[in-house]
């Protein structure tokens, strides 16, 4: 079994509340038997906060292409490069989240 990197955005009024909506739609659109490579695969996120004077859009460029591409360097977000760890999520705004990272595949 592999690993693939997902990229979604959720509404939710918490993270909690947008994180299990994204997971439910990744469940109706790709099914529940696992290894579908999607945020389906997760059971739990954890949010990344931009350093002090970057946007989330920024930071967001920044991490989610480095998943991508498999090249994020930044020690301290190295667990974002495993497909076991959690989900990592940036708040875009008040309601909107950005949730990324590798998946069962």
């Amino acid at each position: 079994m592999g690993a693939k990197s997902f990229a979604v955005t959720a509404p939710g009024a918490t993270l909690t509340k947008a994180f299990w909506q994204a997971v439910t739609d990744a469940q109706f659109d790709h099914g529940h038997a696992g290894d579908t490579g999607t945020i389906a695969e997760k059971s739990a996120v954890r949010e990344v906060r931009p350093p002090a004077g970057v946007s989330g859009e920024e930071a967001i460029r920044e991490w989610a292409y480095g998943v991508l591409d498999d090249e994020i360097t930044d020690p301290a977000l190295a667990w974002i490069n495993s497909k076991w760890a959690p989900a990592a999520a940036v708040m875009l705004d008040r309601k909107t989240w950005f949730l990324f990272g590798w998946a069962s595949s």
